[in-house]
C-alpha cells in the first residue's frame, strides 16, 4: 500500500463484498481495499459462520486526493439503499463511522440526497467497533480468478497479505471488472509517492502481465 501523510478509512456494506471492493478499488486515492465482516456482536465472524455481522469492504483512502464525501455519493448512487433492509443482516445496506467527524458527514450527505431523490434512505449508519478481515481467497476475488496473472503478480510481493493489502492490485481487481483500464493506471503510478525507480518497475510489471 502507497504510504501517505494522510489517511482515513470507510468501512460499508452494500451487498455481497466482492463488486464493491473491484468498484471502489479502481479509483484514484483509494490507497487498500479488504474485505470483511462488521456491524455486529459475534466473536471471530467467519465467511461460514458470519453471526449477525454483514459483510463489508474497507477503503483506506488519501482525503487529499478523494474525499469522504466523493466516496459517500459513489455508495448510494452504487447501490439500492430505498428499501428496509433484508431479514438478515449479511448483505444490507450499511455505514460504519469512526468518529463524530465521519458521522456527521454521513448524515449530512445522506439526509441530501433523500431531498435530491424524494425518497427514504435506509442505510444503517452505526458506531464501528471491530473489522474482521475475511478469508483468504475472498480477498481480491476477481483478480484472483486469472491465475496466471496473479502467480505472475506474486512473485513480487513478500506474502499473500502484502499482495491483498497493495494499492496495485487493488487496481487491478477493479481492472478486470471492467472498472478502468492499464492505460489508466500506468498513468496514475507516475503520480503515485513512491521512488521513481519502483514506479518505473510497476509500469514494466503491468506491461509484462499475462492474463
Amino acid at each position: 500500500m502507497i504510504e501517505n501523510k494522510r489517511m482515513d478509512t470507510l468501512v460499508f456494506g452494500m451487498g455481497c463484498f466482492w463488486s464493491p471492493e473491484a468498484n471502489f478499488g479502481q479509483l484514484p486515492g483509494v490507497l487498500r481495499t479488504r474485505v470483511g465482516f462488521a456491524g455486529g456482536t459475534k466473536t471471530n465472524p467467519t465467511y461460514r459462520q458470519m453471526g449477525d455481522h454483514t459483510e463489508t469492504v474497507e477503503v483506506t483512502f488519501d482525503p487529499d486526493a478523494i474525499s469522504l464525501e466523493q466516496l459517500l455519493r459513489k455508495f448510494w448512487n452504487d447501490h439500492n439503499p430505498n428499501r428496509p433492509a433484508y431479514k438478515e443482516r449479511q448483505y444490507i445496506s450499511l455505514l460504519l463511522y469512526r468518529n463524530a467527524e465521519q458521522k456527521t458527514i454521513m448524515e449530512a450527505v445522506k439526509q441530501q440526497l433523500e431531498v435530491d431523490r424524494e425518497d427514504s434512505i435506509y442505510t444503517e449508519i452505526a458506531p464501528m467497533h471491530d473489522f474482521t478481515e475475511a478469508e483468504p481467497h475472498h480477498q481480491k476475488y476477481y483478480l484472483k480468478r486469472f491465475k496466471r496473472a496473479t502467480e505472475q503478480l506474486m512473485m513480487n510481493f513478500p506474502d499473500e497479505a502484502s499482495f491483498h493489502n497493495s494499492t496495485i492490485t487493488s487496481r487491478l481487481n477493479g481492472f478486470v471488472r471492467e472498472y478502468g483500464t492499464l492505460a489508466s493506471i500506468k498513468e496514475e503510478i507516475a503520480q503515485w509517492n513512491i521512488p521513481e525507480d519502483e514506479a518505473i518497475e510497476l509500469q514494466k510489471l503491468l506491461e509484462d502481465l499475462k492474463w
